[in-house]
């Protein structure tokens, strides 16, 4: 059986920025389908979102879902590899207002309900559906792909929007598609773990950032996503995951992924207290060399967005927003394409996109400021509190690094870029340092949220189906 569809727009994948294109193209007015390869709900990693999407939640109109379906989340705690310092970052210390708040997700459920707000608004969906050739005509795009059954399927449109994640579809038929070699990490993780001990700001909602250390050059998580429910996992530098399989394999350790996950838990005081009585409930995702840029990110009847266009380390938690926001962004450009023509939507692209570069950009030298704790120490920075009574500048500057952390990459990408630069600067740093760092006062170990703003009464509604469904 073959099926043929003409619509405005194809966007190939149904993720969190496939979605939020089809949505926001769909508000306004266009017919887009979406052909999704995979069958939603599926497993996926990136749970912890920021203060800045709550914006983008509510402009799409699911504001309502999130706010009943998943953990509040109030700020971000990092904590040393051997316990002994660690600073909560709240968000609202610097954010006023509801985004204070952001939310910890089950990415299985957050996807779900991404897509079928898309449907719900009009976009035509398409799952189990593969791409298999984009070719541009003349005057359209005619994007071919197999179906469930088998079936070939002919959707031509007007424009494509490639949001095929980390499949980075169209990146790789023109070839523009380049490794992060600087930032080559492999993650390790399990989305449920059951029986954990909530303690410290886990209670309160607040994901948790473990540096490890020296050759490791990574970190680990832990995100509280329900009353008995944690997501973990174990970030490390590449070339420490392959000296350690070697290791485990001359051990003759078959399983030697789950071995050197549980082992790097263990290393750390924080994981291995909090998870000793705890187990796992979910299979093991192992995620390698993630980091690239995609360099040709538009043209007259195309464009990428989220991971198609670029995907740098996770650390901040930023993959979700960048998706989402950029989708917002581009849409726009998109739409004046297919209502105002060519010439009316090059500067709209260039617009865009100098925006979404430029936030990449930003948190490209952010993750590098994290990989060096030998200069900025995260679990050392935090809220100085009354150290900076006395020092405004440096109050602003901590405030930059809050907004940083919350989201706040896009309309002033620049500045911040330039402060972090400032930052490496060394004889600026050690100015920083002697006046904010190395106060007293530095720690905020708190943010002072009860459990039950974090997990609240709607999760009682929604625990028991998910246990039900293995959600």
């Amino acid at each position: 059986m073959k099926t043929d569809s003409s619509s405005d727009v194809v966007v190939i994948g149904g993720g969190p920025a496939g979605s939020t294109m089809a949505s926001f193209l769909a508000m306004k007015g266009h017919d887009v389908t979406v052909l999704e390869r995979e069958r939603f709900p599926r497993e996926h990693v990136g749970e912890s979102m920021l203060p800045f999407c709550y914006h983008v939640f509510k402009q799409l109109g699911i504001l309502d879902q999130m706010e009943e379906r998943f953990v509040r989340k109030p700020g971000v705690r990092f904590i040393d590899v051997d316990g002994k310092a660690n600073t909560a970052w709240c968000f609202s210390h610097h954010i006023t207002g509801e985004s204070a708040l952001s939310f910890q997700v089950i990415r299985s459920e957050f996807d779900q309900v991404l897509l079928d707000h898309s449907v719900s608004l009009g976009a035509t969906v398409h799952q189990e559906t593969r791409v298999t050739n984009v070719d541009f005509g003349d005057d359209d795009v005619t994007v071919t792909a197999v179906g469930s059954a088998g079936e070939q399927q002919r959707h031509t449109a007007r424009f494509v929007v490639d949001a095929s994640g980390r499949d980075t579809y169209l990146a790789n038929r023109l070839r523009t598609k380049t490794a992060h070699k600087e930032l080559e990490r492999t993650a390790l993780s399990c989305s449920y773990w059951k029986g954990v001990v909530f303690k410290d700001t886990l209670e309160q909602g607040l994901i948790q950032i473990v540096y490890l250390g020296g050759e490791k050059q990574g970190w680990i998580w832990m995100i509280p996503l329900g009353t008995d429910r944690v997501s973990v996992g174990v970030v490390v530098n590449t070339s420490y995951f392959r000296a350690q399989r070697a290791i485990f394999k001359d051990q003759g350790i078959d399983d030697w992924h789950r071995a050197l996950y549980l082992q790097e838990l263990q290393a750390a005081p924080f994981t291995k207290d909090t998870l000793t009585n705890a187990h796992m409930e979910r299979n093991m995702m192992v995620n390698g060399d993630y980091s690239y840029i995609c360099h040709e990110k538009w043209g007259d009847r195309f464009a990428l967005v989220g991971d198609a266009s670029a995907f740098i380390d996770p650390i901040f938690s930023t993959g979700v927003f960048m998706a989402m926001n950029s989708s917002r962004i581009a849409s726009e450009a998109v739409h004046i394409r297919l209502t105002q023509g060519s010439d009316a939507a090059g500067p709209a692209f260039e617009e865009a996109y100098d925006s979404i570069v430029g936030a990449y950009d930003l948190i490209d030298k952010l993750i590098r400021l994290f990989y060096t704790p030998e200069a900025i120490n995260f679990a050392q920075l935090g809220a100085a509190g009354e150290a900076f009574e006395d020092f405004d500048h440096y109050k602003d500057a901590m405030a930059v690094y809050h907004f940083l952390i919350a989201g706040d990459f896009y309309e002033r990408s620049t500045t911040y870029s330039e402060f972090v630069e400032t930052l490496r600067d060394p004889g600026m740093f050690d100015k920083y340092k002697h006046f904010v760092l190395e106060r007293p006062t530095l720690n905020a170990p708190s943010c002072e949220v009860p459990p039950n703003v974090a997990f609240h009464d709607g999760l009682k509604k929604h625990e028991p189906r998910r246990e039900r469904d293995r959600i």
